[in-house]
């Protein structure tokens, strides 16, 4: 709050001014306090719209509908006067912090938060919709953030403002960056373009503070907002997909708030506070203000006889009351900094916000936040004694009962790197083959040589932000050859496959199709027989099997790239429908890929999908087609963004759906399936194809699980559980009789054998949007990123090596 200036008013109505909140396009929002110590927040109206009679009988419409639409998170309107000479309203005072504020106090935001922010905004606009209201102005200003939710401010003020002067020339009321292509086009703008609002504020808060239209004149926004696909690089990879179908351009192709709101579910309570602790102090901070100015205090009467003599306790002179006993971390975080415990509100609001949601898309980042981990802080096993164990104690051996998950598999075993090389750009891929490790970044692509030293690079090689988080790669290496795929520059947003020398870095030959207009993604998938394989998702037109004329549509496209020829041997393309993705599987051996459609039916928001079998040698003609398993469930369940470099062992595709899937490439059909306790976020085969390695997240005891699998039987070999990681952050890797664990950047060395440790180390976490998640292993070595660049350690996690 700001002291008042001259030129305020010191009373509005029967409330006196206690300073400015803010100021903006309408006029001035005050503090104020009542009479009897209520402290409100005053909108005054600027001069020039209060002569304005068009707006003063809107304005009057506007708090009539904006009191019906009050709710307890809402900002309630308490009293207003649109017929003064200075039109006000007064609302309830929220102590908070606006969201914008809070995301350059905090940075971006997780994305459990996130989907709290989905939910609470969501069931918002319903009421508001429900008033017969449409805000037209939701941005993150307006949006206060307080310990109990997010609250929508400033509702139906926009659109009291619409056919006055200040519009009467053509302009477009509202903000660019947060409108909706009707509204950026002067045409009705409905319920719908507030919920297109809500994603540009969430795509706001993900990315901390970049829009996803951001960039260049006003007028530059307004076109992108209208004719360009929104940038979700940074968008947590499990709330992409909700946030990409708020973004939809045609406003039936929006979720309702009601589908949004319903979306999230209730779940069980979690201790603790669903803000950063930066921002509780800030709001505790702010709701000091409602506190009323301290009353001379009244003179004692005196005593009707006098008080006996302090006794002295001892040296330290007269005795002091004991001071107030700390207030423990959780019972602050609900505090209003009044020293008052806050009001519990309603259950269900309570839950949500605070809780692991048990539906739809909440889940996601409910399980986030139970399994959200700090480095350092994470469960320590008994120690042991030697190597790969710490110690105390001797290593674990596998459990009597291989399913017994709850086998602790950490250590305290820190292991040595070898050496770590800068890199100028965080990593989104790590390959490698013979002695040459290739690391891919946003921008670039570097390789260097078992000893660290730089062989080249970095090689430009844009990478489409919306492939990275989609199990898209965008480079492999094979038979002395790199194969990258991206953009040439960031203004050529021609997408060029090309093939490197990975001793010299020497582009050998590309390869491009103009006629696809790829505008979206394109990945390197992997290799198999001989031929390369690229995915991608596209917007634009595209030639269909026998058309008269070519049609407009959205889609996904496999290319079949020979290297003997350089030519293209084959070409799939095929229309997905708006919320529908698609996933290319590569196996290890025999003909057949694995092509996965999947979508989100918004009423219910559990996912719909299918597995197609491609013919390889038939030009990636369809030779089954099946239901996906775990089609139905929730999606928030599913790991649609899990570790995607490893498909196949012992003659099946694995697939991670609801569960770890067996799935016959012959008939699509499912050969086994683990257990549905937990859903697997990474799986990897071991060498030789015989064993499959998965680690998952168990949701209600908030572990991360590992287990080893028969390939050809689905018999659990062994089983073991890590500390608490993220949801989405896991990976598993096996090379050099070492299985590799990946949980949010920690990673833990484990025997493929028994799941007994022998070493961790900590790498950079990759975040929800990096997947394949960026290490890779081979030659006896492990690399990865860390926050100095590259880094390598040896298989037995130690230094003495040449």
């Amino acid at each position: 709050m700001r002291p008042l200036e001259s030129t305020d008013p010191t009373r509005i109505g029967s409330y006196a001014l206690l300073g400015r909140l803010g100021a903006g396009g309408m006029g001035v929002v005050y503090l104020g306090r009542s009479a009897g110590g209520r402290t409100v927040a005053v909108k005054l109206v600027r001069a020039e719209l209060a002569g304005d009679q068009l707006f003063r009988a809107r304005f009057r419409a506007e708090v009539s509908a904006a009191r019906a639409a009050s709710s307890a998170f809402t900002a309630p309107v308490v009293d207003a006067d649109p017929d003064a000479p200075m039109p006000w309203m007064a609302t309830a005072f929220v102590p908070g912090v606006a969201l914008d504020e809070a995301v350059r106090r905090v940075g971006a935001f997780p994305e459990h938060v996130l989907r709290i922010l989905a939910a609470g905004i969501a069931e918002e606009l319903r009421n508001i919709h429900a008033a017969g209201l449409t805000h037209r102005d939701l941005k993150p200003s307006n949006v206060l953030l307080a310990l109990d939710g997010p609250h929508v401010i400033d509702f139906g003020i926009a659109r009291a403002a619409d056919g006055t002067a200040l519009t009467a020339e053509g302009a477009i009321f509202g903000t660019p960056a947060f409108m909706s292509p009707e509204q950026a086009m002067g045409e009705r703008a409905g319920a719908a373009s507030d919920v297109f609002s809500l994603g540009s504020t969430l795509a706001f808060a993900a990315t901390g503070g970049t829009g996803p239209f951001d960039g260049g004149h006003p007028l530059e926004i307004l076109r992108k907002v209208v004719s360009e696909e929104p940038d979700l690089a940074a968008v947590p990879g499990g709330a992409r997909l909700l946030v990409a179908a708020c973004l939809a351009k045609a406003p039936g192709e929006r979720p309702t708030p009601q589908q949004l709101a319903a979306s999230q579910g209730v779940g069980p309570l979690v201790p603790g506070t669903w803000l950063h602790p930066a921002l509780v102090a800030a709001i505790e901070e702010a709701a000091a203000v409602m506190a009323p100015p301290p009353a001379a205090a009244p003179l004692p009467p005196p005593p009707a006889t006098p008080p006996p003599p302090a006794t002295p306790p001892g040296p330290g002179g007269p005795h002091r009351p004991e001071p107030p006993s700390e207030v423990p971390t959780g019972q602050q975080t609900l505090l209003l900094g009044l020293g008052t415990p806050a009001p519990p509100p309603r259950p269900g609001r309570r839950k949500l916000l605070l809780g692991l949601a048990g539906g739809a898309v909440a889940a996601a980042g409910s399980g986030t936040a139970l399994f959200l981990s700090r480095r350092g802080d994470r469960e320590k096993s008994p120690a042991a004694n030697g190597p790969g164990t710490g110690s105390g104690s001797p290593p674990p051996t596998p459990a009597a009962d291989p399913t017994d998950y709850t086998r602790s598999l950490d250590t305290d075993v820190l292991a040595t790197p070898l050496w770590t090389t800068p890199v100028d750009e965080s990593l989104i891929a790590v390959t490698g083959d013979g002695d040459t490790v290739v690391a891919a970044g946003m921008k670039g692509v570097w390789a260097f040589d078992r000893a660290g030293k730089p062989r080249w690079g970095p090689l430009a090689n844009y990478s489409a932000p919306a492939g990275v988080g989609i199990g898209d790669c965008p480079v492999a290496a094979a038979g002395g050859m790199a194969y990258v795929m991206g953009y040439g520059s960031p203004t050529d947003l021609t997408y060029v496959f090309k093939a490197v020398d990975l001793v010299t870095g020497t582009v050998a030959w590309t390869f491009n199709r103009p006629d696809l207009r790829i505008s979206r993604s394109a990945s390197v998938v992997g290799l198999l027989d001989n031929l390369v394989y690229v995915h991608g998702e596209a917007f634009g037109t595209f030639p269909l099997p026998d058309p008269k004329a070519p049609v407009a549509y959205s889609g996904s496209f496999v290319w079949a790239v020979d290297p003997a020829t350089r030519q293209l041997r084959w070409q799939l393309v095929r229309p997905t429908g708006v919320t529908e993705n698609t996933r290319l599987s590569i196996p290890s051996s025999g003909t057949r890929l694995l092509w996965e459609t999947y979508g989100i039916d918004l009423n219910t928001y559990k996912k719909t999908g299918k597995l197609e079998g491609l013919d390889a040698g038939d030009a990636g003609k369809s030779v089954w087609e099946q239901l996906a398993p775990g089609s139905g469930a929730l999606i928030a369940s599913l790991p649609f963004f899990a570790d995607g470099q490893h498909s196949s062992a012992g003659g099946y595709f694995l697939y991670l759906g609801d569960r770890l899937y067996a799935v016959d490439p012959a008939n699509g059909k499912v050969a086994w399936q683990s257990a549905g306790e937990w859903a697997f976020k990474g799986a990897v085969a071991s060498p030789d194809g015989a064993t499959v390695y998965a680690v998952g997240a168990h949701y209600a005891k908030a572990r991360t699980v590992v287990q080893a699998f028969d390939a050809r039987t689905g018999a659990v070999r062994w089983s073991g559980s890590l500390p608490a990681g993220a949801l989405q952050d896991m990976a598993a890797h096996c090379a050099d009789g070492t299985l590799y664990i990946w949980v949010h950047g920690k990673v833990w060395a484990l025997d493929p054998a028994t799941g007994a440790p022998r070493w961790t180390f900590d790498f950079q976490p990759s975040g929800g949007t990096a997947t394949p998640v960026p290490y890779w292993a081979g030659g006896g070595r492990l690399y990865g990123p860390t926050e100095k660049g590259l880094t390598a350690i040896a298989a037995d996690g130690r230094a003495a090596h040449g």
